[in-house]
């Protein structure tokens, strides 16, 4: 497990742009934390980390986007989702099976459906911190390492 301290937004995003620059496709990033910790903010991270150089904001109503980067990021934002079994209209199982890079919101409403081998991300903001934030990064049988910054 890796864990990092951010201290703004900003440096979020780069945490996540350069963890984007050592992935290797295909990969699933199951995301963690409350509402406002800094999913999304993450997410405009690994997208910028993929080239991808427009705006993103989180497809809460619409539930998935696809950015057209090398390879493309997948993003799903689940909270939405009714029933656990709603999975399978959205098409993510073919996702998984492409050479992407597929970020996903609120994982934990389907728990059985990502791979063994996804990333986990949490993003915790700290108690009485202002906008300092832990996120934690792991894949089963990773070592753990702890630092500030990227």
């Amino acid at each position: 497990m890796k864990t990092l301290i951010s201290e703004s937004s900003s440096q979020t995003r780069h945490i996540a742009e350069e963890f984007a620059r050592n992935l290797e496709p295909p990969a699933v990033i199951c995301l963690h934390g409350d509402l406002g910790a800094g999913k999304t903010c993450f997410v405009q991270g690994l997208a910028k980390g993929l080239g991808w150089e427009e705006g993103v904001t989180s497809p809460t109503f619409g539930l998935v986007q696809e950015f057209r980067t090398q390879p493309p990021l997948i993003h799903a934002d689940l909270y939405r989702l009714n029933h656990p079994s709603e999975i399978w209209s959205l098409g993510l199982e073919e996702w998984l099976e492409e050479d992407a890079i597929v970020a996903v919101e609120w994982s934990e409403r389907v728990k059985d459906f990502w791979p063994d081998d996804a990333w986990q991300v949490e993003i915790c903001a700290l108690e009485n911190a202002g906008n300092i934030r832990e996120i934690r990064m792991w894949r089963e049988g990773e070592d753990d390492q702890t630092r500030t910054g990227p």
